[in-house]
């Protein structure tokens, strides 16, 4: 079957409405589970947010966030149901009644739908007998505000855009939410990420519970991470909270570098005034010591929370290097990049600085790829009949070396 084939097969089955379906002729099963954020409390809804560890509460800066008077952006995150009521899936091979290992899968940003990522972890699941946890990040996928989407009131917000920015590139009706929701606030990179981590913490303990009846008690996790969603599953690998992922393997797809060295200027990802915006708001951060926003200043303490901390060493290539490479070095067998070299947006090079270090002397396994037909970090395997020998060839080389990689002991 060619990719664009499997891709049409298992998007028609999938949010069936259905707790499980299975596709018989692709031997797997998609389970849907409802899951309800216990860690919401970390957004911003009241001027007061507390930090439960420490009990003590910490003071939200009204200032810290730019209004637009635009309500469909301006929304309050602590105040998005979505966001703390959803669904995440789990395809795993129908042969198999209970999957002894798991692989915790994140997508890139700005995504809406899971339809692209659905082959892929069909493939996970088939060649590695692994159960693939789809989990949206916060304010992404069914997380997201539906009005985020709508072609209408997102004009308006570009035309907004436009406007206020006349010197603004990359606007689309497609970026305009997150372009103006994290140039409004550029701290929701780590709130939404933090929320995002502290469910996926909620969802090891309901699989070491044994509440999760696919996935066995005593499962190996695994993680695999697309564009930002790489940079999510670094510092879960890096902060191994609970010891839940000390065994763990990360899988970087078109990732695997600190956020700096990403360039997601894209009419499908951000556009560039939000991009700088955010670029420079955590360059002064960093340089401040976080002095300009108490709130993040108490969560990077490395004293106060040692895990949460990680993030800011994955902000900027040249801060906290040392500090970052040392914990590469320690994990450097547990973790892969795979990444493409006509990628402008997650470029190889960047993923080797960040991943072997500044004098590639860390034996992290980054393998370059280019396929031979005309791709982009948004669509590395494109829905087309036209080059569907290679572009399935291309796919089937990316799962391989995937599988592999989770497979080897």
């Amino acid at each position: 079957m060619e990719y664009y084939e499997l891709y049409e097969v298992l998007k028609s089955h999938f949010d069936s409405g259905k707790a499980v379906i299975e596709i018989e002729d692709l031997n797997v099963t998609i389970e849907t589970i409802s899951f309800v954020s216990r860690a919401s409390d970390l957004l911003h809804r009241s001027d007061y947010v507390d930090c439960a560890q420490h009990q003590h509460r910490l003071e939200v800066d009204e200032n810290a966030y730019l209004i637009y008077d635009q309500p469909s952006v301006d929304t309050r995150d602590g105040d998005i149901e979505c966001n703390k009521k959803f669904e995440y899936y789990i395809l795993k091979r129908a042969d198999i009644e209970t999957a002894q290992g798991c692989i915790l899968f994140f997508h890139g940003l700005n995504e809406k739908k899971w339809d692209k990522y659905l082959p892929w972890a069909y493939e996970l699941s088939q060649r590695t007998g692994k159960a693939i946890i789809l989990f949206p990040i916060a304010f992404h996928m069914d997380r997201a505000e539906s009005v985020w989407s709508d072609r209408h009131h997102m004009t308006e917000i570009v035309n907004f855009r436009k406007k206020k920015y006349p010197e603004n590139t990359n606007y689309s009706y497609v970026n305009a939410a997150i372009s103006s929701r994290l140039e409004s606030h550029p701290q929701r990179i780590f709130w939404s990420g933090l929320q995002t981590y502290s469910d996926i913490i909620e969802v090891v303990k309901e699989i070491r519970n044994n509440k999760i009846m696919s996935i066995a008690p005593d499962a190996g996790l695994d993680l695999f991470g697309y564009s930002i969603g790489s940079f999510l599953s670094i510092i879960i690998k890096m902060a191994d909270p609970g010891g839940y992922f000390t065994q763990s393997k990360v899988f970087c797809f078109c990732g695997g570098m600190t956020i700096d060295r990403m360039y997601p200027i894209s009419k499908y990802i951000m556009d560039g005034q939000a991009t700088i915006t955010m670029l420079s708001t955590f360059t002064e951060l960093l340089c401040s010591d976080f002095k300009s926003d108490t709130r993040l200043k108490h969560y990077q303490n490395e004293d106060l929370h040692p895990q949460e901390s990680w993030f800011k060493k994955m902000l900027r290539y040249n801060y906290f290097q040392k500090e970052r490479e040392k914990r590469f070095r320690e994990i450097r067998s547990q973790i892969k990049a795979y990444v493409l070299e006509k990628d402008t947006v997650a470029p190889p090079i960047e993923a080797l600085n960040t991943l072997q270090g500044g004098y590639r002397d860390i034996d992290v396994d980054v393998e370059i790829k280019d396929f031979p037909y005309e791709y982009s970090h948004m669509v590395p395997f494109p829905l087309t009949y036209k080059h569907k020998t290679e572009i399935t060839e291309a796919f089937h080389h990316f799962m391989q070396s995937a599988s592999n990689f989770f497979s080897r002991k």
